[in-house]
Formats: structure tokens, sequence, C-alpha cells
């Protein structure tokens, strides 16, 4: 539990909130608490993430819940996470209000993060999944901005999810502050073009745009870990915060995969690396990498019946 959230989140909340029957706590997130809750009317379960800003500090964190739900709201697709509503407490609108809940699609799954590589074909259908979710929003004009193990759930019945839109932004967006995580976060994502003043004089950093091809190099460090446990070298950049700098211990070699694992194809350790290339342009469109996924699994042998 963050000591840092506001004392309505510290405890665990008790009959309703939102309306909503709150069933367990379930996890922690940036500023944010996640229950399991259920509608009362309809019997149905719910994800509900709940966040509480008691300052302009952590205004920040409503704001990522509201566009959250703005992009959310607008993708339909099997392997993202679905979003149901945007609640809100203390306020005619909820774009007024500091204390929002996101009720969302429950899904009962670890995520990739926390589970044992599966076997490859199974593998390979996750990353399909995943680069199909992810070609879903490029083509409504969104990016991820934040892809990595830990927002992808795989369930015991073989489905995925991509799940945390947090980051998420319009293609092309200019952020005004380093997001994303160590081991996975793209060259431009870390590449600051300058830095300005706004009209209290406060100054704000800017990095570079943020596009489809930002979710690609995301893409090809998630499979490089989830395959080898390990982060690709090509994620070590000179990063303007010393943070995304990892231990060596923590990396593995700059060879394609396939040579060190013989059982991951050529062909995918091949997609790996055309997607970790530094400089954006040299990636291949998201349509690409499902297209030669899809291809993988064209020529993975049948299943066994029982």
């Amino acid at each position: 539990m963050s000591d840092g959230l506001p004392a309505a989140q510290r405890r665990m909340a008790k009959g309703t909130l939102f309306g909503y029957r709150v069933r367990k706590h379930i996890g922690d997130g940036a500023w944010s608490r996640v229950y399991e809750v259920e509608d009362l009317k309809a019997h149905t379960a719910y994800a509900l993430k709940h966040v509480v800003s008691e300052g302009e500090k952590e205004d920040r964190y409503l704001d990522q819940l509201r566009a959250e739900w703005e992009i959310g709201s607008k993708l339909d697709h099997p392997a993202i996470r679905k979003l149901v509503a945007l609640e809100h407490q203390g306020a005619w609108l909820a774009r007024n209000s500091r204390d929002l809940g996101l009720v969302m699609e429950l899904v009962d799954a670890a995520p990739m993060s926390d589970q044992k590589r599966p076997p490859m074909p199974e593998c390979i259908r996750v990353f399909r999944d995943v680069a199909s979710a992810l070609a879903h929003m490029h083509s409504k004009g969104f990016v991820h901005a934040d892809m990595k193990p830990l927002n992808i759930l795989y369930t015991d019945d073989r489905r995925t999810k991509v799940i945390d839109l947090g980051q998420a932004a319009k293609s092309g967006t200019m952020k005004a502050r380093l997001q994303g995580s160590p081991g996975f976060i793209a060259p431009e994502q870390a590449t600051e073009l300058r830095t300005e003043k706004n009209a209290k004089g406060k100054e704000t950093k800017q990095y570079e745009p943020v596009t489809e091809l930002t979710d690609v190099f995301n893409f090809g460090a998630t499979m490089y870990w989830i395959l080898t446990r390990l982060h690709s070298p090509a994620t070590q950049h000179t990063p303007t915060a010393k943070t995304l700098t990892l231990p060596p211990e923590r990396l593995g070699s700059s060879s394609p995969i396939h040579q060190t694992d013989r059982s991951v194809p050529e062909q995918l350790s091949m997609l790996i690396q055309d997607s970790l290339e530094k400089i954006p342009t040299r990636r291949k469109p998201m349509s690409w990498v499902v297209a030669q996924l899809d291809d993988m699994l064209a020529k993975m042998p049948a299943p066994a019946h029982a």
C-alpha cells in the first residue's frame, strides 16, 4: 500500500463506492486503489479504479483517469479491457470532481510480469493478441505509450487483455513529462526537446512526440522480456532521468534471441530486433507486426487432441 495515498483510500472501503458494493481490494496503482465491486442492480462484477486528489500536485492523476476514460471508451477490441463508466463525487461534472472512479471489466488473471513463460505457441498467440489490440488503438488515432508485461493480463482460459491506458494519448502528442517504465520506454520518450515556461513562470519540459512507432518499440521490449526475463540492451538510452538506466545483470544480449535460445523461432527473434530500432522511422508499423505473428501462428503445428 502506498503511504502517500489519501486517508479515504488508505482505509479499506466498506459498504458501497459510487453506488457499487465493494467486494475486496485487489491492487494499487499510481495514486489509485483498485477494488472488485458489484453492480447491485445488474448483479455484475467489475473492477473499479478509485482516485482522490487532495491538492493541485495530485490533480494530474485525475487528469490521467479522465484521459483513460476518454480514450478507452472509444475502443472496442476483445484484447483490450473494456471500460464501463467514469463515476464521480463532490461535483456536478466529472471534469470538476476530485474524487473519481473508473469502472472496468473485471479480468481474473495475473499480469504476464508475474507468470512463467508460456509454451512458445501460447507466447506467439499472446503477442498476436496484444499487437492486434495496439493496431486497433492506432486505427483510432491513439497510442498506448506504456506497453510492458505488467499491462498484459493472461487468463487461465488463454484470453489476453491489454490494460492501463493511463499514459495513452493521441498519436503525435508531445508529453510534458517523461513517462514510461525503465526497460521498456522508447528512446523518443526519453528525449527532451526543449524546456518552456508557462504563464506562471513554471518550467515545463517537452519530449519528442509519441506515435504508433513508439508502441512498436515498447512492444518489442515487452516481447523480449517475456521470452528472456531480461531487458533488451536497446532500452538503455542516454536518458534525461537516471532511473531509466538498468544494472548490467538485468540486461540480455544484443544478439538476436534465437541465437541463444533455440526454442524461439528466428522469425520472432528478428521481428523483435526490428521493433527495437532506435530511430522510429526504421521500425515497421504495428499492422506489419500483426501480419508477421499471424504467419508464425499459421506455421505452428496443430495442438494434439486428447
